[in-house]
């Protein structure tokens, strides 16, 4: 009796087991596929500003989450920059292609917004002098 009784505890921790397991797994591959969904590239044409930090011209990463945007060189040489997110931006298209907005001041170009495809936008700096703006990627970049 006291065999069956240790052998349906064993059973039911099993299944537990089971179920919990399962659970971790299907958890962590929601949480890589929303990571990967807010990962994009663009290639930079010229030399930047992000987070106070001189990035020269070439092509990067850039990771989203609600409280900051990561900038990573795609060549792996250089540094890394996190920039805090001031506020997120309300989507005002359907574009489909990044887009970064940057802030032009004398000589130095700002990374002040940037726009992963279909989803709203991150404001990474405010400019509170007068400035132009330079529009990267999107459905209408200028200049």
């Amino acid at each position: 009796m006291r065999t069956e009784s240790r052998t349906r505890a064993v059973r039911r921790l099993s299944h537990i087991g089971f179920v919990v397991a399962a659970l971790v797994i299907g958890v962590a591959g929601f949480g890589t596929m929303t990571y990967a969904q807010s990962v994009t590239r663009v290639k930079i044409d010229f030399a930047f500003v992000a987070g106070g930090k001189e990035m020269p011209a070439g092509a990067y990463d850039f990771e989203a989450d609600h409280s900051r945007v990561l900038l990573r060189p795609q060549n792996g040489k250089g540094s890394s920059v996190v920039m805090q997110v001031i506020t997120r931006l309300g989507r005002h298209d359907a574009d489909t292609d990044p887009e970064l907005i940057f802030d032009k001041i004398g000589d130095k170009f700002l990374l002040s917004e940037v726009w992963i495809p279909d989803a709203d936008g991150y404001l990474l700096l405010n400019t509170p002098v007068d400035h132009e703006h330079r529009v990267l990627g999107g459905s209408r970049p200028h200049k």
